[in-house]
């Protein structure tokens, strides 16, 4: 009955039975990896089913809220990388245009599917007046926004609805509230 039960939850999540707790865990491991928390929590709990004092997958279960909000963010930096831009150019542009141009191209090679909402974070004006100047052909959109970046003196810091741009030398804002991971 055990078997039947870790096999219908399997089901719904798409993943294939496995031959013990140890199996559930990796594969648990690998769809958090990847992102995918649902399939992180069912592999896991399957983990559980099969062996109840697996103490990695409790360990997992009971800390999935910050593994979650960590995944999210490693999956939105990954979907940015996978985005292949055919040409970028910029002439003399502010850090500004450059972000509005670069998030505009984001979205129009995603398809409208990723969205980067870029906020600039410079109360001393330090970044804002930086030009920047690149010629890139098919290049990943994370490539294309650190090369804007080095040239600008800034850096980025992620969160889970927008990449905040600041000065290379700002100290790092965070917040209780909110995950923010650079």
């Amino acid at each position: 009955m055990k078997y039947l039960i870790i096999a219908l939850t399997l089901g719904l999540t798409g993943l294939a039975p496995a031959q013990n707790a140890n199996d559930y865990y990796a594969r648990g491991e690998a769809a958090l990896k990847a992102g995918n928390i649902e399939n992180a929590k069912a592999a896991y709990q399957a983990a559980l089913k099969l062996e109840p004092n697996h103490g990695n997958a409790k360990f997992r279960l009971l800390s999935m809220r910050n593994l979650s909000a960590t995944a999210r963010l490693k999956a939105r930096k990954s979907q940015l990388a996978s985005i292949v831009l055919p040409n970028v150019t910029f002439e003399n542009l502010s850090l500004e245009e450059s972000l509005e141009a670069l998030g505009f191209m984001i979205e129009k090679a995603s398809q409208d599917s990723f969205v980067p909402n870029f906020i600039i974070d410079d109360p001393g004006q330090d970044i804002s007046k930086n030009n920047v100047n690149i010629r890139l052909r098919n290049i990943p959109a994370s490539a294309a926004l650190n090369y804007v970046l080095s040239q600008a003196k800034a850096r980025v810091v992620w969160d889970a609805h927008v990449i905040s741009v600041r000065p290379l030398n700002a100290p790092a804002k965070v917040k209780a509230s909110s995950s923010k991971a650079e």
